[in-house]
């Protein structure tokens, strides 16, 4: 049935009268039959009768009031979508290919659905399922979740674990394929993460920062390229040297990756440098480029004598910066050019210089304060002093302070203190007198070290009158490795790898894989919205925030029971964020 109408014209006017027919075939005809003439409609009366029949005639047309419109559920939507969509883009699901579990969940859709969740809303394991129900995962990866469980996810974490090299190679891959240059620069890097309450043979104790001080942990360690897009990663023994892991990814790099070859360089973080790992990188005929500890400074062959003379400037006046130094940014560098076979370069940084002195002279004042306190107290001392606890709490003092390297140990003189007590007796008490002497020759040796840093590297090839590779680039190439400190920042404070709550080892390093996907996933993101002339939201809570409040809603007629699902209304500046992207598409309803 549909509204129909026939004109007429009386005194130059057109009307209509209009009416309900329907067509019906007579032989092979098609004609209209009147059903009911309904005779003058105005043009919204018109619209509402074309309503009607539509809901009459169609399945997904409902004529009801507003009032018995209820909003059944709402789900997270929109974020989910999101990285799903990343997902898609780096193809995955390609990435898995060794004992891939087959059926509605296979591995490499568990691996998503975990990726997920550590990007959008972070959860144990084991509460994944639960999460997984409240959102409206289901209605984007358009897969049935009744087989999603925890027993299901443990199993799986194995098998992710397995599918870590084939990954490692599947992004590396499009990486380089994407952008070969980009592999110019390698960074590496380690950080730990611990455990609560539980045993794993990996786990040891190790030299963690204060979060982990009395648990067991893991070293975690990660390879980048220049964009910092993660390639390689692994899961260390909590008691592992630093300079022990880097052999494995050196190796991987020349044989794996195929990436030996002057034209590639390994940037990582003092102490990661020795002698032994200098010389593996070399025979892998590669580069690199570090800096040396403080303690190495010293010895290193470079003359700091320039240094001796340097004071603190009075009335805000600027530090004399030495003759031969260049500025770079807010560094001033010397290149020492090459000494035992190295390429030595000294950065000084003079705001650096001002406060390693400042904080040193603070210290050590606070630190004479406080002993002409404690020797006051126990000049008054009411009870027997001991001997070790005296000695142990002004060692303690010290190593608070971070400056025992800079006095001898303490040397306590017994005294006598007389006290008369109420009843008229003198009680004699046994007490101290603390003498520490500091260390001159340590204090000036390490006063030539503030605000220094000696840049070390092996690109010595020159090119006319001087080296090849600037001393301005090994300084930013070293400065760069704050991109390799983002993994960690993220992986931690955003992707709440730690605690572990799991306590095998191949889970362990299935979790910390899923971290590592659910890294390049923000590092996409935010390179993509970076792009688009927004800042840097890597590490911040505003990379999904445009996302985060556009939900599937559920509506419900209350009188017959229909529903449907739609997404809530997109903010504008969202969907341009999304058009922008290349992500218009994926709001629900609406998917390619």
């Amino acid at each position: 049935m549909h509204l129909n109408y026939s004109t007429s014209k009386y005194k130059g006017k057109t009307y209509k009268s209009y009416s309900i027919a329907e067509s019906v075939r007579d032989g092979k005809t098609v004609r209209k039959r009147k059903i009911w003439a309904i005779g003058k409609l105005t043009d919204e009366q018109a619209e509402q009768i074309k309503f009607i029949l539509k809901s009459v005639k169609g399945k997904d047309t409902l004529l009801t009031k507003l009032n018995d419109i209820v909003v059944a559920d709402t789900q997270a939507y929109l974020d989910i979508a999101v990285v799903n969509e990343i997902w898609n883009k780096w193809q995955l699901d390609k990435a898995f290919d060794f004992d891939v579990t087959s059926g509605d969940l296979p591995t490499y859709t568990i691996a998503k659905i975990l990726t997920i969740n550590r990007c959008t809303d972070p959860c144990s394991n084991y509460s994944v399922p639960k999460w997984a129900k409240k959102v409206a995962l289901q209605d984007v990866i358009k897969i049935g979740l009744s087989g999603l469980n925890d027993d299901k996810i443990y199993y799986e974490l194995d098998k992710i674990h397995k599918n870590q090299t084939s990954i490692e190679n599947h992004l590396f891959r499009r990486s380089h394929k994407n952008k070969p240059e980009s592999f110019d620069f390698i960074n590496y890097d380690l950080s730990t993460s611990y455990f609560v309450g539980y045993k794993c043979d990996l786990s040891a104790f190790g030299k963690g920062k204060i979060e982990c001080h009395g648990r067991r942990q893991v070293l975690l360690g990660v390879l980048i390229n220049d964009e910092g897009y993660p390639f390689k990663w692994d899961v260390f023994p909590g008691n592992t040297a630093e300079v022990n892991t880097l052999r494995k990814n050196i190796n991987a790099c020349k044989t794996r990756f195929k990436l030996g070859g002057t034209n590639v360089t390994l940037v990582f973080d003092r102490g990661i440098i020795s002698k032994d790992n200098a010389e593996l990188i070399e025979k892998a005929k590669m580069k690199y480029i570090s800096a040396l500890d403080r303690n190495q400074i010293s010895s290193c062959g470079v003359d700091l004598k320039a240094f001796k003379k340097l004071k603190l400037p009075k009335n805000r006046k600027d530090i004399a910066i030495p003759e031969g130094f260049n500025k770079y940014d807010d560094l001033y560098f010397c290149d020492n050019g090459i000494i035992d076979e190295k390429r030595l370069i000294t950065g000084f940084n003079p705001c650096l210089f001002k406060e390693d002195r400042t904080n040193r002279i603070e210290k050590i004042d606070f630190f004479k304060t406080y002993l002409k306190n404690e020797n006051k107290s126990l000049k008054n001392a009411k009870r027997d002093r001991q001997l070790d606890a005296t000695k142990g709490r002004v060692v303690n003092e010290l190593k608070r302070l971070k400056i025992k390297k800079y006095f001898d140990t303490p040397t306590l003189h017994p005294i006598i203190i007389q006290r008369k007590l109420k009843d008229g007796t003198i009680k004699q008490i046994k007490s101290f007198q603390i003498e520490i002497k500091n260390k001159k020759s340590v204090i000036e040796e390490n006063k030539l070290l503030d605000g220094l840093c000696i840049f070390i590297s092996n690109h010595t090839k020159k090119q006319g009158r001087g080296f090849k590779l600037k001393p301005q680039s090994i300084i930013k190439a070293y400065r760069d490795k704050t991109k390799i400190e983002d993994v960690f920042k993220n992986v931690k404070s955003f992707l709440k790898i730690r605690p572990f709550f799991v306590n095998t080892d191949n889970h362990v390093k299935a979790v910390y894989t899923i971290c590592i996907l659910g890294y390049l996933i923000n590092k996409y993101l935010a390179n993509q919205r970076k792009e688009t002339g927004e800042k840097d939201f890597l590490n911040s809570k505003e990379l999904y925030s445009p996302f985060k409040d556009v939900d599937i809603v559920s509506l419900e007629d209350s009188k017959t029971g229909k529903s449907l699902k739609k997404s809530a209304r997109i903010p504008e500046a969202t969907q341009k964020l999304l058009e922008k992207l290349g992500m218009g598409s994926i709001v629900y309803g609406q998917e390619k």
